[in-house]
């Protein structure tokens, strides 16, 4: 474990952000996959919920962050032909003892320069579970659903009243 790492993890806002910049980059921009699995308890769990290839229907899809890293990591590195940025546009955080959720929702963009221009190509929500023990806070699942015109992002999820 490098030292460094443990200041990215002190905080529910820093180790959140710590796992958006870590996916950051333009098209063959090398990123810091160890840092991001750092983030990861040992056990966690990402999910996304996508339309299956096989069959077409939406379902949960489950994946360890090692894997996550190895297969997206590295086409994200050396096969898409964009960059990814994402950016937190609002957050709901709630935190009981040594727990915490986090609602989370970004922006995608292909290139820094779109997110300059703020132009998103798409919408997340993600859910961060957190728990903090042996002195940082650890990623236990995240769990994440994009933005489809059968389900917009609800406006508390904006932060719109």
């Amino acid at each position: 474990m490098k030292k460094e790492y443990l200041k990215k993890v002190q905080t529910i806002e820093s180790t959140i952000q710590t796992a958006y910049d870590c996916l950051a980059g333009e098209q063959g921009d090398e990123r810091n996959w160890e840092l991001y699995r750092f983030l990861y308890h040992p056990n966690s769990q990402m999910i996304r919920f996508e339309n299956d290839f096989v069959d077409g229907e939406i379902r949960p899809q489950y994946m360890s962050p090692y894997d996550f890293t190895a297969s997206i990591g590295k086409y994200m590195e050396k096969v898409k032909k964009t960059g990814f940025y994402e950016r937190e546009i609002h957050k709901i955080t709630e935190v009981y003892g040594h727990i915490a959720h986090v609602w989370s929702t970004c922006e995608s963009f292909t290139s820094k320069k779109d997110m300059d221009n703020n132009n998103p190509y798409v919408r997340n929500v993600h859910s961060f579970q957190l728990a903090y023990y042996q002195e940082r806070w650890w990623i236990i699942n995240l769990y994440w659903y994009k933005e489809t015109d059968e389900f917009p992002i609800p406006k508390e999820f904006l932060g719109i009243k």
